[in-house]
């Protein structure tokens, strides 16, 4: 799992942190061309090549390049683009969260507990407090059902991992049950194990009988639970890999922002003079601070 950063390396993350800086002082505030477009795409894209090149694990390639194209469909304002965008980010979350527990297994480094347990329950407050707030004309129009709705599909977001795992090696957790308790222990029933699968079905359902939802906020409401779980996971990283911890934060608070510009503010609001730099510049280190604890973290194991 080396990775070499000779020449071809530094060349590109300077393209990269020169797009980063242009769009976040120049092209932020100006119409959605394709030239911004491009500008913006080219942050995540020369970092994604960038790593290619220095012969990093496929999953976080994978990651940076489904971060690329997320950034290349929010970059226009077209109804279609929106959807596709989210998309791209779940799959980067979910490539996120497995890159996270696949170094915290491999690491050992699981102390000390109770700062991790407490960001990971600060995280989940966070998350559920701005989901009511997001949602909260919905809520008071339909209490139940809305929230009923905004809960099964914030846990089938929480728990998409695991409908990945079970559906592609359905051994998985299994093993990591019995690793971590002792060969003796006795591992989970195959019912418990998919189970998750319940809390899809439940959701499908919360969805069609909440058909005035569509399917942007149906993907946003999923996405905050998928980048939850990332973000908890990030928590478990080892302490050596801190910059990851510190990036997967500083994403939830650029979604965040970003989820209240999409679902909370007018486009000529006057507070996007202030919430559109705070979403790029906490995006711009979180992907910074993710892909430099990743690669402590590889150094380190």
């Amino acid at each position: 799992m080396g990775m070499t950063f000779e020449i071809t390396f530094w060349a590109l993350m300077a393209v990269s942190t020169a797009a980063a800086a242009a769009y976040g002082t120049y092209f932020l505030d100006r119409p959605r061309t394709w030239a911004r477009a491009l500008v913006k795409t080219a942050f995540m894209g020369a970092m994604t090549g960038a790593f290619v090149v220095a012969g990093a694990p496929f999953p976080l390639v994978l990651a940076l390049a489904a971060s690329t194209l997320g950034d290349f469909f929010l970059a226009f304002d077209k109804a279609w683009t929106l959807p596709l965008g989210i998309v791209s980010f779940l799959l980067a979350q979910l490539l996120y969260f497995v890159i996270f527990a696949g170094l915290w297994f491999f690491s050992g480094d699981n102390a000390p507990l109770e700062p991790r347990y407490a960001l990971m329950l600060a995280i989940v407050v966070f998350t559920i407090g701005v989901l009511v707030w997001l949602w909260r004309d919905d809520l008071r129009a339909h209490p139940i059902s809305t929230a009923v709705t905004v809960f099964l599909l914030f846990a089938t977001g929480v728990l998409l991992p695991f409908f990945v795992v079970i559906t592609f090696m359905p051994g998985a957790l299994s093993e990591m049950f019995t690793s971590l308790l002792g060969a003796g222990a006795t591992p989970p029933p195959a019912t418990i194990l998919y189970a998750p699968f319940a809390v899809l079905a439940a959701a499908i359902i919360a969805k069609r009988l909440r058909r005035d939802l569509g399917v942007t906020r149906l993907g946003a409401m999923l996405y905050a639970g998928m980048i939850t779980a990332m973000a908890c996971m990030a928590m478990w990283m080892p302490w050596a890999a801190w910059p990851a911890i510190a990036g997967a934060l500083f994403f939830v608070v650029s979604d965040f922002v970003l989820a209240t510009e999409l679902f909370r503010l007018p486009a000529d609001a006057p507070q996007r003079r202030i919430t559109a730099p705070v979403v790029w510049w906490t995006y711009v280190a979180a992907q910074l601070l993710i892909v430099w604890g990743v690669v402590l973290a590889v150094f380190a194991s």
